[in-house]
């Protein structure tokens, strides 16, 4: 069912199909599992790969039908290869409790490299090391550009903060910087990622860290409604393509949906209100 001038093609696929490159965060899992019961309708569609059937946008939504015992859910395949997906990355932000945990965790590890802020910056965008992390005054880099180590300074980093209960915030690449507000603040971030790393990622099932990826999907495809008692029922696909064939609205770049703002054009799919 291809959405007319995207692209795109909307389909009821099984989730034991569907391969996830990002581990999920279980709260938010918890909370879409409820958001869904209370609600009774899948209000996005996941995004996927075409080819591999990838999950670009959707790993908690995919977690959370899992959970509730869904066979199928709504996708939205693309060609990953396409300029329409762009990949970006998300940026790890921790506001400390006291500015000497972020020195301490600066200084004290042979595989971080002391480097100037603008430095660190600058090594991890030309991917000559694995990982940044970005104080107001300091910055350390790892020693290598393996992804692999990257990840495992992610968690070492992401379960500090958890003991010392630090907050946590993920923001856009292009916003990280900005997140440095003061000494008690860090900034995290690994290097470029490519479309094969991701594609790779889900196949061998080592899973990149939560909110790793940011995929920019032009135009975004959002606001499906579709019902989860459709989901596994025979008259489920004529329903989906239905909407599929149905009114559209696009919304520009910048607009606000389900309290975020997005970067790209949005397409709200299901009009027919």
């Amino acid at each position: 069912m291809a959405l007319d001038d995207t692209g795109f093609e909307l389909c009821l696929l099984p989730v034991s199909t569907l391969l996830p490159h990002e581990r999920t965060v279980g709260g938010h899992v918890e909370s879409l599992v409820q958001e869904l019961r209370r609600d009774g309708v899948q209000k996005d569609p996941i995004i996927i790969d075409s080819r591999t059937r990838t999950v670009l946008d959707g790993m908690h939504r995919l977690a959370a039908f899992l959970k509730l015992g869904y066979e199928n859910a709504v996708c939205c395949a693309v060609d990953y290869a396409s300029d329409k997906v762009r990949l970006r990355r998300w940026a790890r932000a921790y506001v400390a409790t006291r500015d000497d945990e972020l020195e301490s965790l600066l200084g004290s590890d042979s595989r971080i490299k002391s480097v100037s802020p603008s430095q660190g910056r600058a090594m991890v965008d030309a991917g000559n090391v694995g990982l940044t992390m970005i104080s107001e005054k300091n910055a350390g880099v790892s020693a290598h550009d393996s992804l692999e180590e990257a990840f495992e300074l992610v968690d070492e980093v992401d379960a500090l903060a958890e003991r010392h209960g630090w907050e946590r915030r993920f923001v856009p690449e292009d916003e990280a910087l900005a997140e440095l507000k003061g000494p008690n603040t860090l900034v995290l971030l690994v290097r470029r990622l490519s479309k094969e790393d991701v594609v790779g990622t889900a196949r061998s099932a080592k899973l990149f860290p939560c909110k790793t990826s940011m995929h920019v999907v032009d135009p975004r495809p959002v606001d499906v409604r579709f019902p989860l008692k459709k989901l596994d029922a025979g008259d489920g696909p004529a329903l989906l393509e239905k909407i599929a064939s149905g009114p559209h609205r696009i919304l520009p770049p910048g607009s606000l949906y389900e309290g975020r703002r997005y970067k790209e054009r949005l397409l709200l799919l299901n009009q027919s209100d």
